[in-house]
Formats: C-alpha cells, sequence, structure tokens
C-alpha cells in the first residue's frame, strides 16, 4: 500500500473501533482477518495497529492479541517519542518532509550572515556523517540541520516540532539499503544546493531542493513499497 494511503487506512480502522461492533476490552480479529476486511496486507495492517497503538485506542498483549483500550485514543510528546516501529519511522520521516521545504521556502530571503554561519556548520557535519557512511548519525544531522533553520524563523511551534523530531529521530531504523555511493553523491549534493539556495536568497529554488532532499532522505531511511 502506498504511504498516503495509510493515514486512510488507520482513519477506517479508528471509525470501526469507535462504532457499535467493539467494547473496551474486547478482543479485535486477527491480523489475517484485518487485513481482508480492509483489502490489505498483513504487514501494513500490523503497522496500523501499532500506530493505535500508540495513539491510546488499543492494547497489543504478545501472543493474545488486540484488544480495544479507548474509543478517544489519546496522544503525546512522550508517547511519540518511545515509539520504535516503521510506521513511528515513516511519520517522521513524512512530518519533515511536509515541513522540511516550507520552511526552507519561508526563510531563504531572511537569512542574516549569522545565520548562514551556522547553517554552514550544520551541512559540514551532515557531509562528515555521510562520508563516514553513517546513517544514524545522517538522519540525526539531517533534522539538526532544520531544527537550526527552525530557530532562525523565531517560530516557537516549529522549533518545538523540530526539537521533538530530534529527540524521536534517536529511536529511528533504518530499513532501507544503506548508503550506496551514487546515494551519498545524490543526498550531499542534493543538499549543499539547498544551502546555496538558501545562502543567496532564492526562496523557489530552497523549496524545490528541499522537496528533492527529503524524497532522498525517505528512500535511505525506509524500504520500498
Amino acid at each position: 500500500m502506498a504511504s498516503a494511503q495509510r493515514p486512510i487506512l488507520c482513519q477506517k480502522v479508528t471509525t470501526m473501533l469507535q462504532g457499535n461492533s467493539f467494547s473496551i476490552g474486547d478482543r479485535l480479529p486477527g491480523e489475517r482477518r484485518l487485513a481482508e476486511m480492509f483489502n490489505t496486507s498483513r504487514n501494513t495492517i500490523r503497522e496500523v495497529l501499532c500506530n493505535l497503538e500508540t495513539m491510546g485506542y488499543l492494547e497489543i498483549r504478545e501472543k493474545s492479541g488486540c484488544y480495544l483500550k479507548s474509543k478517544d485514543g489519546r496522544m503525546s510528546w512522550e508517547m511519540l517519542r518511545r515509539r520504535k516501529s516503521l510506521a513511528a519511522n515513516r511519520q517522521l520521516i513524512e512530518t519533515l518532509m511536509f515541513v522540511a521545504p516550507r520552511l526552507a521556502k519561508a526563510e531563504a530571503s531572511r537569512l542574516s550572515p549569522k545565520d548562514i554561519k551556522k547553517l554552514e556548520a550544520a551541512t559540514a557535519k551532515l557531509g562528515d556523517a555521510i562520508i563516514n557512511f553513517d546513517l544514524p548519525t545522517v538522519s540525526r544531522e539531517y533534522i539538526a540541520f532544520f531544527l537550526t533553520l527552525a530557530k532562525v524563523s523565531g517560530n516557537d511551534y516549529l522549533i518545538l516540532l523540530m526539537k521533538e523530531l530530534a529527540v524521536a529521530s534517536q529511536n529511528l531504523t533504518h530499513a532501507g539499503t544503506g548508503l550506496s555511493e551514487v546515494q551519498i553523491d545524490s543526498l550531499f549534493a542534493y543538499h549543499v544546493e539547498l544551502f546555496n539556495a538558501l545562502k543567496n536568497g532564492q526562496p523557489e529554488q530552497a523549496d524545490k531542493l528541499a522537496e528533492r532532499c527529503m524524497e532522498t532522505f525517505y528512500q535511505l531511511v525506509l524500504p520500498e513499497d
């Protein structure tokens, strides 16, 4: 299932849970049955169930199954920080893919020389991680770059969001193909172009390049659907 369809499936399962078919404490059908009901794969259903557990709707008991815990659910930054799953990885990167291009576009035309120096230092750290084939550090430094950009914006909501993504990235596992030589060249080349667009005050170019960077980063961290 394409990544864009997973939120739709998650909403469908949530709607089912909030209906009259289940009461608090009820055991849900097994993964195979749920996959058949929603015309998807067991792996996708498993991701959705893990997601809903994190959101407070379900309790997953090992060797027992999934049980309805709440029809309202709940969510907090603390809960998100603890998540360790492919679904969590995907959501973290997709959030960054949504925020990064718009942040780059907004800040490209108002960076001071001091701001540019900070972004240059963040880019240098990212380059070192890429050269050393260190994908976990690449992930952290990528988010650190955009956290730096968020701090430049002075937007407290963006700063908090990027800080939380940085913390969550410590649990980021890497199921992608790793760093091939071609990917290394592409990833860092795009990022240097992005830095130059920011430095030269080119909002539209920064927007497009940040999106391209995130697409490449997504392919490195996550397996193909």
